[in-house]
């Protein structure tokens, strides 16, 4: 499923089935990591820095298998998420979406979702991996 306000006209066109309660996520035939958004998308150059999406844990297990690796357990990915601060909700210090200087964090809609998105993080969609303070 992808955000509708990501696709193109076309794919809009041509996907007609969507999640009942949340219409604004549309099947799209073909989406997978190396096309995103549908057919007519792509990773030209946003390739370097285009986070991993649409992988399914069968993928993941795949790749871990194949890099002799493991997938973590909840526990150990719950701890990284965390980061020094096990007790914050977020792994920078404070309880807030921004961060101790006020900038964003982490790439969110920000506005009435899924009407309007603000992008005031700076990305009206996915945010490169590096975009963002880690």
């Amino acid at each position: 499923f992808v955000l509708n306000s990501s696709l193109s006209q076309e794919v809009l066109a041509e996907s007609e089935q969507h999640i009942q309660d949340a219409p604004q996520w549309v099947a799209v035939l073909n989406a997978w990591w190396r096309h995103p958004e549908g057919r007519d998308s792509s990773l030209k150059d946003r390739w370097k820095d285009y986070p991993a999406v649409h992988m399914s844990w069968n993928d993941a297990t795949a790749f871990c298998k194949w890099a002799g690796k493991r997938l973590p357990t909840e526990a150990e990915w719950e701890n990284a998420a965390r980061g020094k601060k096990k007790e914050s909700l977020y792994p920078w210090e404070g309880k807030d979406f921004l961060g101790p200087d006020g900038r964003w964090m982490m790439n969110i809609w920000q506005g009435l979702f899924p009407v309007e998105n603000l992008a005031e993080d700076g990305y009206h969609g996915i945010s490169p991996v590096k975009a963002l303070p880690a």
